[in-house]
């Protein structure tokens, strides 16, 4: 009887230890995440116009954070900041012009929703010697006009078959103060510079003496006020002039939306 209430005894100590020890070797659960701070979620269409949006602070104008774009629906998201007044810039894909900057104000415990947002496309066409060129690639130059550094006063709309490798590729000059008007292309703020691979660079500021002004670019819609983006629409038509060869290539098309 004493050897059978020893082993009673015995067993109950052993499955005490072997429960304490499960209890002390368990895992502490994890703690709920918590969201902090307000937010601002907004969209942008066509979801691949804008592959990134940049949060600053309207006051000191530094950069708080990024946030990257769906691809598939172009929802953004900013989470955990700070309660106060902020600026949205949108960050372009070829091809576009991006939404125009955006003020918002958050406060705390609450969501700030941006009013859905459109990118307008780039659209261009051009057409060298009557043959129809592919463009895969419309975007802003401000530092090289094909042969030459650009003035501080001017930019240049480039259209190109792709943006790397081109095989040939029109520079577009204009100065940023540019208005609905009609422009000659051999002027100091005004030309056009064509590169091929092929066969070299044509100027339109170098013509023979039968096309004596080079061409025309007429300016049809500009869009340029703050705050920015700014785009220009327009057409051109000149003949331009290789300075190695003395050919000359007859050039033409239209360009919608273009930024600068």
């Amino acid at each position: 009887m004493t050897n059978k209430l020893y082993l009673i005894a015995l067993s109950a100590v052993l499955v005490g230890s072997s429960c304490s020890k499960k209890s002390e070797d368990a895992p502490a659960p994890l703690p709920t995440p918590v969201v902090a701070g307000p937010a601002i979620t907004g969209l942008v269409q066509p979801a691949d116009a804008v592959r990134g949006v940049t949060l600053t602070d309207n006051i000191t104008h530094q950069t708080i954070s990024t946030a990257a774009v769906d691809g598939q629906t172009g929802a953004y998201y900013f989470d955990a900041l700070p309660t106060g007044t902020y600026e949205l810039f949108y960050i372009k894909n070829t091809n576009y012009i991006p939404p125009r900057q955006q003020t918002v104000t958050v406060v705390a415990g609450k969501t700030t929703v941006v009013p859905p947002l459109t990118a307008a496309r780039s659209t261009a066409t051009l057409v060298s010697n009557g043959a129809q060129l592919p463009l895969g690639f419309i975007d802003l130059s401000i530092a090289f006009d094909g042969l030459n550094p650009l003035r501080p006063s001017c930019f240049a709309i480039m259209l190109s078959d792709k943006q790397a490798a081109a095989a040939y590729c029109l520079y577009m000059v204009m100065p940023y103060a540019v208005t609905v008007g009609t422009y000659s292309l051999n002027a100091t703020q005004t030309y056009a510079v064509f590169t091929e691979n092929k066969s070299g660079v044509y100027d339109s500021r170098l013509n023979p003496p039968t096309v004596p002004l080079g061409g025309t670019l007429i300016i049809t819609a500009v869009e340029n006020i703050a705050p920015f983006p700014r785009s220009v629409s327009g057409t051109y038509s000149f003949t331009a002039t290789s300075p190695t060869t003395g050919a000359s290539k007859i050039i033409s098309g239209a360009f919608t939306n273009a930024y600068f």
